[in-house]
């Protein structure tokens, strides 16, 4: 048995030596024949790399050619050459256009950077006459000696390569268009740094070369790295130059350009190759502990043996530990969401995902905390839907669910990531908005999450319009703890809930005195309704031929006992906000009709009554409404003109084009007012027919000061009249104005120029006068 292993050992050793002899003749062998592949090798390596070298170099004059082409192609240039070619002065236009451009250069040349080196040293614009107009280097006197203008003007973009001091500066030059005609050139000069930079990225000084780009004017030495003793440009002197003969030569023209790149290359020294005797008494050495380890494994073996069996025992107790560690781990993991579950829910509501009442008090009083250490503000905003219970009640909790949800989504959007918004119970939110800027801030904030409810919520496709209430504190005050500050957002909130909701409120009055007027306006509104405090005024509509009144506006007027005058601009908006526009129109249109019904006895004369877009919403009532008026009031439907504004046109709503259609073929007219100041589209003429449109007073009142509006009112009339549409110019109050109109064919005016708006017994003598 021990002869039999003895033999196995020698056996292994003979043939491990033999294994060794035949691998080290195997190395010379492929040691010799990797000295010539290598250098075969090396040789194709640098052709690639100066073919390389010179397609990149291709490519980056091609990229920044086009990038300047884009420039020269910018509005900055074609403004500065419109202005130029409109004969504008420095003092007017083209100073300003010089400016931009002067400043769209430097954005240019900072924008163009390879790492942190600028692609240009100096962009100069030059006019075809040689004239320099910006120069980005103005302190350097700029040489367009070499430039022949006007053959330059006759390519789009060219190549110049010219000399300072033995340096060759390259120049992109590119032609500047104007009108399909050369106006001046865009000269580029590129930064030769940015050159070596992009010809030496694959350079470094441990391996010999020598690099140089090769121009028509100059040479520039890019890269040098071959060993010599010598000072200075060691290679240009004649003596020497025949040394590099002995390296390997490569040169490649610039595809494109007038540039070719010429190199130099080292050759692999065959003393760095490892095919030396030496090399070979190395290799055999290693062969000395190679037999001493085959003849020490024989002496090992029989204790492997034992170890091994220890081994696979051993790894066998580690894999029934890994098994156990593996499910320890899933474990943990369970152990872990669940924490995180739990930790989640008892912070956040499960409805909204917002967090919860607890959580919310609990970053309130971190806010707390850090506005005393920064001195900062925090604002809280305390808030509740209004009328939330009715939908409840109406439609159902799972509806009343949708909207809470779709609110937080909205909420979400017009906060900072440093805010918190939270469900605090019910149909309430409380959002605490830390490092608050400005008092000025707050109401900002207060007045977007207004507007999030301007828009209907969609719930099972149906809409539902819900208005907020909101109730804000700040820190410090109105309180320095979470308690006070909470409260006091809590009784401003039913501060405006009490004065008719649908606004905000803050705690301090000092900061409210805006919100507290709507509120009151609101309260004053209700009453003035019911009390019949609103009162109908007209104005005369003017035939601006005959100067006779052919009919009147009905304009709605109200005077508060408490207030006094209240503009229609203040509280019609608030009427449409809050619903009771829909009272008001019918007043003032019941009004009306049983008025013009009256003056019939003068003459054929028309009623002009504006009708809110909120009003439009509900077709078919208005429709009805309009009916019943008309023969409660015994006018005719072709005395009543129904006007409109543009913004109502912009609802794609069938209902609404039906609805002008059925007062068409009543003969109702409709007109547009204010045309010009909204969103004016010819189809929307097209579309509905309208019989006239009214040019806003802003227009008429510039006309004698501004050319563009005295050229747009000429436009409205002129399309107006292609279209068949009569045109009604509002805000007359000059005689050169109502002789302007008249020339250019509008037919009807209103303004002070004939009438202020008066009162139905003022405006019947004006008829009277008139007969």
């Amino acid at each position: 048995m021990n002869i039999k292993k003895w033999l196995n050992s020698r056996t292994a050793i003979i043939g491990a030596g033999m294994l060794l002899t035949a691998y080290l003749m195997l190395i010379l062998a492929v040691a010799n024949l990797g000295q010539s592949k290598l250098q075969t090798s090396q040789s194709s390596m640098m052709q690639l790399k100066i073919n390389s070298y010179a397609n990149n170099l291709s490519l980056f004059f091609d990229a920044n050619a086009t990038s300047l082409a884009n420039f020269a192609d910018d509005s900055v240039i074609n403004t500065y050459f419109s202005n130029r070619a409109a004969g504008m002065s420095l003092q007017y236009g083209l100073g300003s256009s010089l400016f931009e451009l002067n400043k769209g250069l430097e954005q240019f040349i900072s924008s163009r950077k390879i790492e942190t080196l600028p692609i240009y040293d100096r962009i100069t614009i030059i006019g075809i006459d040689g004239t320099v107009i910006v120069d980005t280097l103005d302190n350097i006197p700029f040489e367009s000696e070499p430039l022949s203008l006007k053959q330059l003007a006759s390519k789009p973009f060219k190549i110049l390569v010219s000399s300072h001091d033995g340096i060759p500066e390259i120049k992109h030059v590119h032609t500047i268009y104007y009108q399909y005609k050369a106006v001046g050139l865009l000269v580029a000069e590129v930064n030769n740094d940015v050159i070596i930079r992009q010809l030496t990225m694959q350079e470094h000084q441990g391996f010999g070369s020598r690099l140089k780009l090769v121009t028509p004017t100059a040479h520039l030495l890019v890269w040098d790295s071959l060993k010599h003793d010598h000072h200075g440009d060691y290679w240009e002197t004649d003596s020497h130059a025949k040394e590099l003969d002995k390296h390997i030569y490569f040169e490649e023209v610039v595809s494109g350009t007038p540039l070719k790149l010429i190199s130099w290359f080292a050759p692999l020294n065959e003393q760095d190759i490892f095919t030396s005797a030496w090399f070979i008494v190395a290799i055999s050495l290693l062969a000395l502990p190679v037999l001493y380890g085959l003849s020490m494994l024989m002496r090992i073996n029989n204790a492997n043996i034992v170890l091994q069996t220890e081994v696979e025992l051993s790894a066998d107790q580690h894999i029934k530990l890994a098994e156990k560690n593996v499910l320890l781990s899933n474990e943990i993991t369970k152990r872990i969401e669940s924490e995180k579950r739990l930790e989640y829910q008892a912070t956040h509501d499960e409805l909204t995902g917002l967090v919860n009442r607890t959580y919310s008090i609990q970053q309130l009083n971190n806010a707390i905390i850090r506005a005393q250490r920064n001195n900062d503000q925090v604002l809280v905003i305390f808030l509740d839907l209004d009328n939330f219970k009715q939908i409840n009640d109406t439609v159902g909790h799972h509806a009343g669910d949708i909207l809470l949800q779709q609110t937080s989504e909205r909420l979400l959007k017009v906060v900072r990531e440093s805010d918190t918004v939270s469900r605090f119970g019910g149909d309430e939110f409380v959002v605490v908005i830390p490092e608050l800027r400005s008092q000025e801030m707050a109401k900002i904030m207060a007045i977007s999450i207004l507007s999030l409810f301007e828009k209907p919520f969609v719930i099972d496709e149906q809409e539902f319009f819900i208005t907020t209430s909101i109730g804000m504190s700040v820190y410090p005050q109105d309180g320095d703890d979470v308690a006070d500050l909470l409260k006091k957002a809590d009784t401003a909130l039913y501060r405006v809930k009490e004065a008719g909701r649908n606004g905000f409120s803050f705690f301090d009055d000092s900061m409210n005195s805006d919100v507290q007027r709507k509120l009151a306006l609101n309260v004053r509104l209700h009453q003035a309704l019911n009390y019949n405090q609103f009162e109908v005024y007209y104005q005369p509509i003017i035939d601006l031929t005959t100067g006779k009144i052919i009919g009147a506006e009905a304009l709605l007027r109200w005077t508060d006992s408490v207030l006094g005058v209240i503009s229609p601009d203040e509280f019609i908006p608030l009427a449409e906000k809050n619903g009771l526009i829909h009272r008001l129109g019918e007043f003032v249109l019941d009004k009306a009709c049983h008025q013009m019904a009256t003056w019939q006895q003068f003459g054929p004369l028309k009623i002009a009554v504006n009708i809110s877009s909120v009003q439009f919403r509900y077709c078919e009532q208005l429709q009805a409404k309009i009916i019943r008026v008309l023969a409660s009031a015994g006018l005719t439907a072709h005395r009543l003109e129904i006007e409109v504004t543009e913004s109502l046109l912009m609802e794609q709503d069938p209902r609404l084009a039906a609805m002008f259609s059925y007062f068409r073929k009543q003969g109702i007219e409709l007109s547009i007012d204010d045309f010009g100041t909204g969103y004016s589209s010819l189809s929307y003429l097209q579309k509905f027919a309208f019989a006239k449109l009214k040019i806003d007073r802003a227009f008429i009142d510039r006309m004698s000061t501004s050319d563009s509006d005295r050229a747009l009112v000429t436009a409205i009339l002129a399309m107006a009249k292609a279209l068949g549409m009569k045109v009604v110019a509002e805000g007359i109050e000059a005689e050169h104005q109502a002789d302007f109109l008249q020339q250019h064919g509008c037919e009807f005016g209103q303004g002070y120029l004939f009438s202020r708006p008066v009162a139905a017994n003022e405006f019947t003598e004006l008829l009277r006068q008139q007969a």
